[in-house]
């Protein structure tokens, strides 16, 4: 009976956090299942009462509970399966940025990740991915450690190459060291290759874009399949320097979508509330705090009240301080 009312608790925490949600599922901790499949709540209870939780889930760190580890590191889970009014508060207010990091990729890729229907099916891989991010994100780097997990070790180190412009040879030998005098059984990725593929779901993907060496066109939608520029007739691919190799291009476009950069800035609880302040801040009569202040703001909302009426509709404005677009016809860079 304790069993059954723990399980009831757990199931009316779980889904008393709309974020526990993809569609009509939310994930199922039981010994099968292991927090990688999305099932309906009766289901999810149904696995638990004939299955039991997977090993060593004390804390529902995939379910929005927040833990706290004592000075032994061992897990305290804060509140109780018969306060999960407690439990919801804390977890709303989650003190580890690091699982926060995860959890906005994971809403913000909800698309992929819906693929895990409530249906018995396995997960795919981009929600395997996140599953296996979120524990991480709770894991300490070696057993003991009270200051890092094994995803913000990575973050950290990734800041740091990314801010001293590092190579990848340099990343790997301090890395090398750094195993060297971390006790022994340390879970830090031995190397830049490994750490990359960790990170990859937490990041806004860019697309590569065949382009001509001498800057004249793109080889894109009805050029895609085209091997010579159109202009000055250069050679797309690289020559081969052996049998069976890929084809390589001379020059690549990296293209960054913006909408899912946008969205992304919606996902986050961090920066959400700061997307919608052009219309939620107090006017100053006479002070300009913000462009929605200006009258050229002012004479667009004018001109499209439907549009200005939703106050996440994103207004882009396009700079282009020190492009000149009356540079001279040999310029390749004039309009």
């Amino acid at each position: 009976m304790d069993y059954c009312n723990g399980v009831q608790g757990f199931i009316n925490f779980t889904t008393s956090i709309p974020r526990n949600f993809t569609g009509d599922g939310i994930t199922c901790p039981c010994k099968k299942c292991q927090n990688k499949k999305y099932l309906h709540p009766n289901i999810v209870m149904m696995h638990l009462l004939h299955k039991g939780f997977m090993e060593n889930y004390m804390c529902w760190y995939a379910h929005e509970e927040l833990f706290v580890r004592n000075k032994s590191m061992e897990e305290r889970v804060v509140g109780s399966t018969s306060s999960a009014s407690n439990v919801h508060e804390v977890a709303n207010n989650n003190s580890n940025p690091y699982r926060n990091m995860v959890m906005d990729a994971i809403r913000m890729n909800q698309g992929n990740v819906n693929q895990c229907s409530i249906i018995e099916e396995e997960p795919n891989t981009d929600a395997a991915r996140f599953f296996d991010l979120l524990k991480d994100s709770d894991e300490p780097l070696w057993d003991g450690c009270m200051n890092h997990s094994k995803l913000s070790v990575v973050a950290q180190v990734f800041t740091i190459k990314s801010d001293h412009g590092l190579s990848e040879a340099s990343y790997d030998k301090i890395i090398e060291w750094a195993r060297s005098i971390l006790p022994e059984g340390n879970r830090l990725k031995e190397n830049l290759y490994v750490a990359k593929s960790m990170m990859k779901p937490l990041g806004l993907r860019y697309h590569k874009i065949d382009m001509c060496p001498n800057l004249c066109m793109l080889y894109y939608l009805e050029n895609i399949e085209l091997t010579e520029c159109m202009t000055c007739g250069h050679s797309r691919y690289k020559p081969r320097t052996g049998r069976g190799k890929t084809l390589m291009a001379y020059k690549k476009l990296k293209y960054f979508p913006i909408t899912p950069r946008l969205q992304r800035l919606f996902m986050s609880p961090r920066t959400a509330e700061h997307m919608t302040w052009h219309q939620s801040h107090d006017a100053v009569d006479g002070v300009m705090v913000h462009p929605s202040d200006s009258e050229a703001w002012k004479h667009f909302n004018n001109v499209d009240p439907h549009f200005s009426a939703e106050s996440r509709n994103v207004c882009l404005r396009l700079c282009t301080y020190g492009f000149n677009p009356f540079g001279s016809f040999a310029d390749p860079y004039s309009c």
